[in-house]
């Protein structure tokens, strides 16, 4: 049986936070600033400078998801690393996206020629993770700390790359430390990922 590669998707696959930035402005006139990485805490309406409520939030996500989806462009190198990993592995999507919108997602996968299944999870994806790897070979790659803490907690054995692809978030988001390996960029990750896989650095 094939190893399996476990993505999320925004900040991994797709870029997540410029797009949900650009979205807010010109859908909400809400501006979204990244002096620290709390999306709800660093959103002002343009208006009057006010701080968006928290309640607020969860509203707006759901409106990204449902609408703004297709501005999400593929993280740098995304693409041409996972034709070329897919080759050797298995490929799922395990992303925290409410399921009224996986369809939107899965399409937009498939459109960019990344024909995966998509699974959507709420809260964190240890439990998930274990499940989709049973006995196989496995990696997990996700931008949240977190996630690679529930990961080691539930699925031990499955490799665990840290990967922030914006270049905004990188520096605010400190490297998980229950993941192996802080990886933001595809062109090293896809390396570890095969050599992991391959036993080589596990």
């Amino acid at each position: 049986m094939k190893p399996i590669l476990i993505l999320d998707c925004d900040e991994v696959i797709l870029e997540f936070a410029g797009p949900f930035q650009r979205w807010l402005r010109d859908a909400h006139d809400i501006e979204l600033r990244f002096d620290s990485f709390a999306l709800a805490g660093n959103m002002r309406h343009l208006s009057d400078g006010r701080l968006v409520e928290m309640a607020d939030f969860p509203p707006l996500l759901d409106g990204f998801f449902a609408e703004g989806q297709h501005l999400q462009l593929p993280a740098e190198q995304a693409l041409e690393s996972l034709t070329e990993l897919r080759r050797d592995m298995d490929i799922v999507v395990l992303t925290n996206i409410p399921a009224a919108y996986r369809d939107i997602r899965t399409e937009m996968l498939h459109g960019l020629g990344l024909d995966v299944p998509v699974h959507a999870n709420d809260g964190p994806k240890g439990r998930m993770i274990k499940e989709l790897a049973g006995d196989r070979r496995a990696v997990f790659v996700d931008d949240l700390p977190p996630h690679h803490e529930s990961a080691a907690k539930h699925a031990p054995h499955v490799g665990r790359l840290h990967m922030v692809a914006d270049e905004q978030l990188r520096g605010l988001i400190p490297a998980a430390p229950h993941a192996h390996v802080r990886m933001d960029r595809w062109a090293d990750a896809r390396h570890w990922i095969s050599d992991w896989m391959e036993g080589r650095n596990a």
